[in-house]
């Protein structure tokens, strides 16, 4: 072999070798290139995934604060019913107790006072008392 082609070899070989250092370098460049965008995107994620909690959260408290105002309306509605219809019918149990409403007891319209002074009801409510008294005693 000629010294030319010796030294045009060695010289090539040496072009080879700082080719292959700077595409290593390259290559070493381009993997933190491509670590660095992983966690730029993982970073990314983590802020979306942020945001929309957040989003998502604010919806639903607000969402969540609506139905229990409207919650509110509708019970305290439905308890002023309540409370008016169980004070109309203490009313009308007061009524009758005063003799001031009649029941109808299948004969005529009578108020309980009037009843608790009929002799056959009386005779009636003692009878079922003595009655009740004996089946407890049994017991």
């Amino acid at each position: 072999m000629s010294q030319q082609t010796a030294e045009a070899l060695q010289a090539t070989r040496e072009q080879l070798q700082e080719e292959i250092r700077e595409a290593r370098g390259t290559l070493k460049d381009l993997r933190h290139e491509v670590r660095e965008a992983r966690q730029f995107i993982a970073s990314i994620r983590d802020l979306v995934a942020t945001l929309a909690e957040d989003k998502v959260t604010a919806v639903v408290d607000a969402e969540v604060t609506k139905q229990l105002a409207t919650l509110g309306d509708v019970t305290a509605e439905q308890m002023g019913k309540s409370t008016a219809k169980v004070i109309s019918e203490f009313d009308r149990l007061r009524d009758l107790l005063l003799g001031e409403e009649r029941v109808a007891d299948g004969r005529e319209g009578r108020s309980i006072p009037e009843l608790l002074q009929d002799p056959a009801i009386l005779a009636h409510a003692r009878q079922a008392a003595r009655r009740n008294t004996t089946e407890a005693d049994r017991e």
